[in-house]
């Protein structure tokens, strides 16, 4: 494989929305300060930020999963990381409209919960795609023999 977007991508979502996450409950937190405000505007931004990238990520992702090789076990993980990356972007995503219609005052306990929930999810996709990487070699060049079969084809397959 030579190249590979998605590695490069996938940081910023991950990165994005979980910052975003802590500068929501920080901003929360601040109440009526001067500060917090401009905390939650900055918090907004990089969800909205970290929605798009994430779409971009899953994006990558699979034009690199289509090139990638790896064993039956492997395809196995990649569908659970995949699942896990699609539930962070349409959580995301939720999270972001609602803040949109919420802009103008800081989130009610309902929002933070499922802003929660964006940061879990994220922090799962990232945590099995460091699996994927690291312990199954996918995407890693030359780590499986060139007569292994390449992943989207066996997974279409139903190899």
């Amino acid at each position: 494989m030579l190249t590979q977007l998605h590695p490069y991508v996938v940081h910023f979502p991950v990165a994005l929305l979980l910052i975003s996450v802590v500068l929501f409950f920080l901003g929360k937190a601040g109440g009526s300060r001067t500060w917090a405000s401009a905390v939650l505007s900055a918090a907004r931004w990089n969800l909205w930020l970290g929605s798009a990238f994430a779409l971009a990520s899953i994006a990558s992702g699979f034009v690199d999963y289509q090139a990638a090789q790896c064993d039956a076990a492997t395809i196995a993980d990649t569908i659970i990381h995949r699942r896990s990356g699609a539930v962070t972007w349409w959580s995301s995503l939720i999270a972001g409209i609602a803040v949109y219609r919420t802009r103008h005052r800081a989130p009610g306990p309902l929002l933070l919960a499922w802003l929660l929930l964006v940061g879990v999810a994220a922090s799962t996709a990232a945590a099995l795609g460091t699996g994927l990487t690291y312990d199954r070699g996918l995407g890693v060049d030359k780590a499986w023999p060139t007569e292994t079969g390449r992943c989207f084809e066996m997974e279409r397959s139903g190899r």
